[in-house]
């Protein structure tokens, strides 16, 4: 059985999960939830603390660079309009202490307690969460089909495509030909899309990013220079 607490080291503020299915300790920091450490069941907190120290160094790093990404955030607002694709963001509140998340019909609606302030981290994680499903939805429908008028358009052949909540690439293509494209595709414009998507389509020829790989995207793309370096401003996970 999964057990999840909040913990404090020295300063350091935690959550710990300890769980039967995990064999070994691991360390994460995350934008929203902060420092996570999961574990077997039958470590010790001691065991648990003796790693943070071995590790705070790298812990304080990672802080850093996420504060850095936070700080690049999208800030939901009331009264401050945010659309997707296909989605508009709505958000009320109730009187009650929870937070409902729901996406249906062309809205995100995001419902939270009346005596909170939308600017609580909880309720901005919420509402990004509803805006990454809105994002899956989307992708779901848009993605696939884009790659299928792409492969035909220029002459490729590819086994399924499969979205994925990737965060730490925008795509890939197997040895099989099978491309996976990340949800997050859909917070860049059009021409970054279908660059992604021609970039994994081209792998289904050139297996690695060799000279012919690239003279192959440059022909299709026709500037993967100036395109690389557009992508590149963007971060999956920041918005």
């Amino acid at each position: 059985m999964e057990q999840s607490v909040q913990k404090t080291f020295d300063t350091l503020q935690f959550r710990l999960i300890r769980s039967p299915r995990y064999r070994c300790m691991t360390i994460s920091v995350k934008p929203v939830e902060g420092v996570v450490v999961t574990c077997p069941a039958s470590v010790s907190d001691q065991e648990v603390y003796k790693v943070l120290q071995e590790k705070s160094q790298w812990i304080q790093r990672q802080s850093v660079r996420i504060a850095n990404w936070k700080s690049h955030f999208t800030r939901f607002e009331e009264g401050r309009e945010y659309r997707t694709r296909a989605h508009r963001l709505i958000t009320e509140t109730h009187n009650k202490p929870t937070i409902r998340i729901t996406v249906a019909k062309g809205i995100i609606k995001v419902i939270y307690p009346e005596f909170a302030r939308i600017s609580d981290p909880k309720i901005q994680a919420a509402i990004r969460k509803g805006v990454e499903e809105a994002w899956r939805i989307e992708a779901k429908s848009w993605l696939p089909v884009r790659t299928k008028q792409l492969a035909m358009k220029f002459g490729f052949r590819y086994g399924k495509v499969t979205v994925r909540d990737s965060r730490t690439r925008w795509g890939s293509c197997s040895w099989d030909n099978n491309i996976s494209l990340s949800l997050h595709l859909m917070m860049l414009p059009d021409h970054l899309i279908d660059y992604v998507i021609l970039h994994e389509l081209v792998h289904t020829v050139h297996k690695n990013h060799g000279k012919g790989f690239w003279q192959m995207l440059d022909t299709i793309t026709g500037g993967v220079r100036k395109l690389e370096k557009e992508i590149d401003s963007y971060q999956i996970g920041i918005y």
